[in-house]
């Protein structure tokens, strides 16, 4: 097996928004502005942006400022500066700031918007991938962990302790201390014995060190990955790019409750239509917070009046103190997850966003905001998800004849699969046999009762169901006593669970993309992105 291609539909948890959105289903159709897959949705998209004003001369000094600091070579600087062309686009992805990279998907929707900027620029659109670096969220204990693997493929939890100014200071400005040192040595003891392992390791150090933020440590990392590329990291927690999004703040604040109820409206349609909403809608929310004494904290509507506010559990302010302060002190406010599309997209040309899947539900809701803003909701295209497999999994993968589909569906399942593989006895035919021995006669039995006693279907559909349910616990009782009776069965079994489930999810949610790349190193990105299709998205299983 070198890869193999399944759409989403086939990928545990995919939710139905995703699934109708890959359909394009007219239900969901209308929460987004056009299909990504369709060269139509971008021709009226460039038009569109064309029109729409970019203060593109401070936002090429931004990230030329940002990009330099972060490491970035020339084609990244180059890649900058054709932003100062009204026809240049940005095909947009981002994340939360966190260790080592993140969990392995942060790399796969980098990947993505790279091939979604490629194939666009071969349709003839001029277009430069960005990065935008999440870093104002305040959940520094979600930043700062994450996982890998040993050589049992166990999960092993990686956290770095370290130190906050304050109990909910924005994570991006938070300094890395000397406990990361023990946290990269941690790593490294297990991370696969490679030859890949050292550049790893040193990358990792030269970034994640004592000093550093955890903006400029997760930036220097990703830049070290992707600079060849082109790809322009943005950090939002920035005087500059503060001070062009403080009409949105403001914008924000004054119509908080009209967009708080076009948002509580939208939620409510998608529910209504079979979706989910993604973000609770607060009765007094404003989708803004701001800092006080170092911490970030959201900023409440007072009264229903739109003139006072609440910030945080205490503090009050007259809607003229907040907009004096924005203007003033543009740093101290960020927007929610709801409102900070709307940031991106208005600071960047943005075409396109590559989105995962809670972000695409949420984006659904945003939708809704775009109007009051001018500016079109860009094209969201779906990221490509991947599970990588290496050599001992593949082996037992293919010795028992069976995928990573049957290892998502469960342990039952699987154990009963390498169960019918490993033993020759024929007892798990059998079983198959007598399920359809069974189901002919209790269909020759219903025959007989509707003609005599129908009242008595019901008792007989009960039975049924019991009589299924003691059959499958049978057959599980057997299939684990075989498996029992064989250690190296049960511990290839589990090696294949945790492997491709770690903490029963997706592999991609859970180990760090740093793991991966100390198996097979940085060529293995290349792979990935040839992996991915010009023009639709889906989950890839690929071999290290």
């Amino acid at each position: 097996m070198d890869s193999l291609s399944l759409p989403f539909s086939q990928v545990p948890k995919s939710s139905k928004l995703l699934l109708d959105y890959m359909e394009r289903h007219e239900n969901i159709a209308r929460y987004y502005d056009g299909s990504p897959f369709s060269a139509e949705t971008y021709d009226r998209l460039k038009q569109q942006l064309l029109n729409f004003h970019i203060n593109r001369k401070t936002l090429v000094d931004v990230l030329l400022r940002q990009n330099r600091g972060f490491g970035a070579g020339d084609k990244t600087l180059q890649n900058i500066q054709r932003l100062s062309d009204t026809e240049t686009m940005a095909v947009v992805t981002g994340q939360q700031i966190g260790l080592f990279s993140g969990p392995a998907f942060t790399l796969y929707k980098a990947l993505t918007a790279i091939r979604l900027s490629h194939s666009l620029n071969a349709r003839g659109l001029k277009t430069v991938p960005v990065f935008w670096l999440a870093s104002e969220d305040h959940d520094l204990e979600e930043v700062a962990q994450t996982y890998t693997l040993n050589d049992d493929y166990e999960a092993v939890h990686l956290h770095d302790p370290g130190q906050r100014p304050a109990p909910q200071s924005p994570v991006g400005r938070v300094k890395l201390t000397e406990s990361i040192g023990g946290v990269l040595d941690q790593l490294e003891s297990l991370l696969p014995h490679t030859g890949e392992r050292p550049q790893v390791i040193a990358d990792l150090r030269a970034a994640y060190y004592p000093g550093a933020t955890w903006s400029q440590a997760f930036a220097q990392f990703l830049t070290r990955l992707f600079d060849h590329w082109g790809v322009i990291l943005l950090d939002p927690m920035d005087k500059t790019v503060h001070t062009l999004a403080a009409p949105i703040f403001q914008k924000a604040l004054q119509q908080s409750e009209e967009f708080r109820s076009l948002l509580r409206d939208r939620s409510a349609e998608l529910v209504r239509t079979g979706y989910h909403a993604q973000v609770h809608i607060a009765e007094d929310s404003t989708l803004l917070f701001v800092e006080r004494e170092g911490n970030r904290l959201p900023i409440h509507g007072a009264g229903g009046s739109g003139k006072e506010f609440f910030i945080g559990d205490g503090e009050t302010a007259s809607i003229a103190d907040l907009e004096n302060e924005i203007l003033d002190r543009p740093l101290n406010f960020s927007a929610n997850v709801l409102l900070r599309p709307l940031v991106q997209d208005t600071l960047l040309p943005t075409i396109a966003y590559v989105a995962g899947p809670s972000e695409l539900a949420y984006l659904g809701q945003s939708h809704v905001l775009y109007p009051a803003f001018g500016r079109p909701m860009p094209a969201i295209f779906p990221r490509c998800g991947f599970t990588l497999v290496d050599r001992r999994i593949e082996r037992w993968l293919e010795k028992y004849q069976v995928g990573v589909e049957d290892v998502w569906r469960g342990r039952d399942h699987l154990t009963q699969r390498i169960a019918s593989t490993a033993f020759s006895q024929g007892w798990s035919e059998r079983f198959e046999q007598t399920e359809k021995d069974l189901a002919d006669v209790l269909s020759r039995l219903r025959k007989d009762i509707e003609i005599l006693d129908p009242t008595l279907l019901d008792t007989l559909g009960h039975a049924e169901e019991k009589i299924q349910y003691q059959i499958e616990k049978l057959k599980g009782k057997l299939t684990r006593s075989a498996l029992s009776r064989s250690d190296v069965l049960a511990r290839h079994e589990q090696a294949l669970l945790r492997a491709i489930t770690p903490e029963k999810e997706l592999q991609e949610r859970v180990v760090t993309g740093a793991y991966f790349l100390g198996w097979a190193g940085y060529g293995l990105l290349e792979r990935l992105f040839d992996q991915i299709p010009a023009d639709h998205s889906g989950h890839f299983i690929v071999s290290l």
